[in-house]
Parts: structure tokens; C-alpha cells; sequence
């Protein structure tokens, strides 16, 4: 049985470019497709975890023994809090007894903590081995698997250790979705549908006209989604890889509200998808509260969200105040100024210094409605 549904792209950083494969059946040992790039060695680590591992890990490995390549798979368990400093170093003793060398590589097989936590092991281990980047979530294909960000959590803070590293290739099989939770599944479609807010009407038409079978996980429709994600997220990462001239700031929509909300709930009591979902509500009313987005398009994006079950409002007893201080730490502010980004038709976001507390205060009120 062939892969069907295939869709490739390239992430164009120069001597850095690499592809990105979409579609069904990709993690099979077909017949003249192995979709695995090349690296210089032979021996590799599989870095999973238990969950993936008792659900898939079976069918990489059979891929990985039709070729010329030697994998060891090493299971870590499952959770945030394994992306420490502990987990890192115990990566780094098991990659040594594995027997990799300068030349070997990195399988990253799992969600974002997965790819966080490997990435950053393939960055550092003998200062950089080759990286393959497999997500089996829908928030990890559609995003935290493109681009090259990776890091570990210290006990202060999320993310603040860190690098830069991109992949061989990323490898996305919409397969995996099949056994994705139904609450992880949502969380991931809350990065799509910034995406779509993001790239306009012909996205957002897409979302409109194909919920139906996006819900019910129609392999051919969620890798057409994913395929137009993932393009949208290359362009950025093609445009400023590093982060230093402000072009992916604007993938951050929503994303202010979001952190917020996650660390009101302490990163344990709120999906990240679904905190950037409330985000997107958010960034709806305040972009009107502020004269940018009319009352048309704020219903377009109410009812967007309300089709794919993520009418969403911000429970009562979250503070607008209280968010409003987290925001005001967030590193996304610069010189004593919360930089947001805001819309002004769906497909324009735009980075917005000029908001006032009170707008930001009466937006969010409105996010405490039912949609």
C-alpha cells in the first residue's frame, strides 16, 4: 500500500533548507518510499515518550530496519516536568552508551515536550549531532516542529534554556492523530486557527468548509490543513529564522492572552491551544475596542471558533487585573510597552503598541461572555 495524500514543502534557510512531508501513511516501510533524509552515520537514537512508545514506536523502528541505519530507542516519561536539566543529562549518558558518534543523529518522536527536549539534546551533544523531527500531535505538526526552536524548562521559568537548531526534515503523519486525545486535538486546533486568521479568507474558507470532515479526522482534509499551516509557518522561519527582526512576532497571536492564562492556571489546569484559542477571542474584541477590525469580521471569527467547538469564554473568576500584570512581565514587551498583535481584517495582523489598559480591560470583560 502506497503513502497517499503527500505533500512537501521546504523550510529555505540556505545551506540549513529542509523538507517538511505531510500526509498518511508516511511511517510505513513502503515499497520505494522510505521518506527519511540522509545523515552522515548510521547509528541514531529514537527519543520518545512511554505513551508514543506503547502506540507507535513498533511501526518507526520497522521503518528505520529497512534501511541502512542502526536506532536504539530511549522512552522518557511522559509530562512537562520532564523537560528539566535531569531529564537532558540522562539523554546525553544514554546517546554516549548508545554508541553515538559526531555522526549520528536524533529521531524526536512525540509532541512538543518530545521535540523540545531532543532538539535541544541533538543541538548540544558533541556540540551538534544530524536532527529528525517525527511529531505524532496536531500542535506539534502544525507547529513546534517547524522551525528549530527547542530548550528545556528551568524551576523558574518555562523555555529559558534554549537554542536555534533545525531539522533534517520533519516528518508529519496525520496517522498518528487516530489515537491523539480528543482535548490534545483541540488544543492543536487552536494554533490552526490562528494560522488561518493569520493567512486570510481562502484559509478561513477552507476551516468554514471542511469542519466537518477535519472533525472527524478525514486524512486527506487534515493534511491539507496541516500543508497549509506548515507553509504558512516556512515563510516566517525563511524570513527570520533567529527571531531578531520582528517578521515572527506576528506568530504570536494571540498568544499574549494565552500565556497569561496559562500561568494564571499554572501551566497544569488549561491546554496550550485552547488558552491561545481564548487569546484569539481576545485579540477579536480588542482589535475593535481600538477601531481596527469591524463588528463583520469579529463575528466571522466568533463563528470560526464556535464550528470547531472552541466557543470559548474566560471563566469568571480570572481577573482582568490580575492578567494584566502577568502581561505586563511578558517577554514580549519592549521599552515599558506591551507589544501586541491585533488585526485588521483577517489575513492583516499587524504589532500594536498604542493600547490603552482600559480597551485591553473591556475586551476581556467580553471575553467572559458566552460566544
Amino acid at each position: 500500500m502506497k503513502s497517499v495524500n503527500i505533500h512537501k514543502l521546504t523550510v529555505s534557510l540556505g545551506a540549513k533548507s529542509y523538507p517538511v512531508i505531510i500526509g498518511s501513511g508516511l511511517i510505513k516501510r513502503n515499497e520505494g518510499e522510505v521518506h527519511l533524509p540522509h545523515f552522515k552515520g548510521r547509528q541514531g537514537v529514537i527519543i520518545t515518550s512511554e505513551t508514543v512508545a506503547g502506540l507507535h514506536l513498533d511501526r518507526l523502528q520497522d521503518l528505520f530496519a529497512g534501511t541502512e541505519y542502526k536506532v536504539t530507542p530511549i522512552v522518557i516519561a511522559d509530562g512537562e516536568q520532564y523537560k528539566s536539566q535531569e531529564t537532558l543529562f540522562s539523554l546525553y549518558q544514554q546517546m554516549y552508551d548508545a554508541g553515538l558518534q559526531r555522526d549520528g543523529f536524533v529521531c524526536a518522536f512525540g509532541g512538543g515536550v518530545i521535540g523540545d527536549l531532543a532538539g535541544f539534546a541533538a543541538a548540544t551533544y558533541m556540540r551538534g549531532i544530524d536532527l529528525l523531527q517525527v511529531p505524532t500531535t496536531l500542535l506539534a505538526q502544525v507547529d513546534s516542529a517547524i522551525g528549530g526552536k527547542n530548550g528545556i524548562n528551568l524551576p523558574v521559568g518555562k523555555n529559558l534554556v534554549g537554542s536555534f537548531y533545525q531539522p533534517r526534515a520533519v516528518i508529519s503523519d496525520v496517522d498518528f492523530l487516530e489515537t491523539l486525545p480528543e482535548d490534545e486535538f483541540f488544543s492543536g486546533m487552536g494554533e490552526v486557527l490562528k494560522y488561518a486568521l493569520i493567512a486570510g479568507d481562502d484559509f478561513v474558507t477552507f476551516l468554514e468548509m471542511n469542519y466537518q470532515e477535519i472533525l472527524a479526522h478525514n486524512p486527506k482534509i487534515l493534511a491539507g490543513m496541516l500543508h497549509l499551516c506548515s507553509r504558512i509557518k516556512a515563510d516566517f522561519i525563511a524570513r527570520d529564522e533567529l527571531e531578531q527582526l520582528g517578521v515572527r512576532a506576528i506568530l504570536n497571536l494571540g498568544h499574549t492572552l494565552g500565556h497569561a492564562l496559562e500561568k494564571a492556571y499554572a501551566y497544569t489546569g488549561i491546554k496550550h491551544g485552547v488558552a491561545v484559542a481564548m487569546g484569539l477571542v481576545f485579540t477579536a474584541y480588542l482589535s475593535v475596542e481600538t477601531g481596527s477590525l469591524s463588528d463583520d469580521e469579529l463575528q466571522r471569527i466568533l463563528g470560526l471558533l464556535q464550528l470547531f467547538k472552541m466557543g470559548l469564554s474566560v471563566p469568571a473568576e480570572v481577573q482582568g487585573e490580575e492578567l494584566l500584570a502577568i502581561m505586563a512581565r511578558d517577554k514580549k514587551v519592549a521599552a515599558d510597552s506591551l507589544k501586541m498583535v491585533l488585526l485588521r481584517n483577517i489575513g492583516q495582523p499587524f504589532l500594536c503598541t498604542e493600547i490603552s489598559p482600559d480597551q485591553m480591560l473591556a475586551a476581556f470583560e467580553k471575553c467572559k461572555q458566552p460566544l
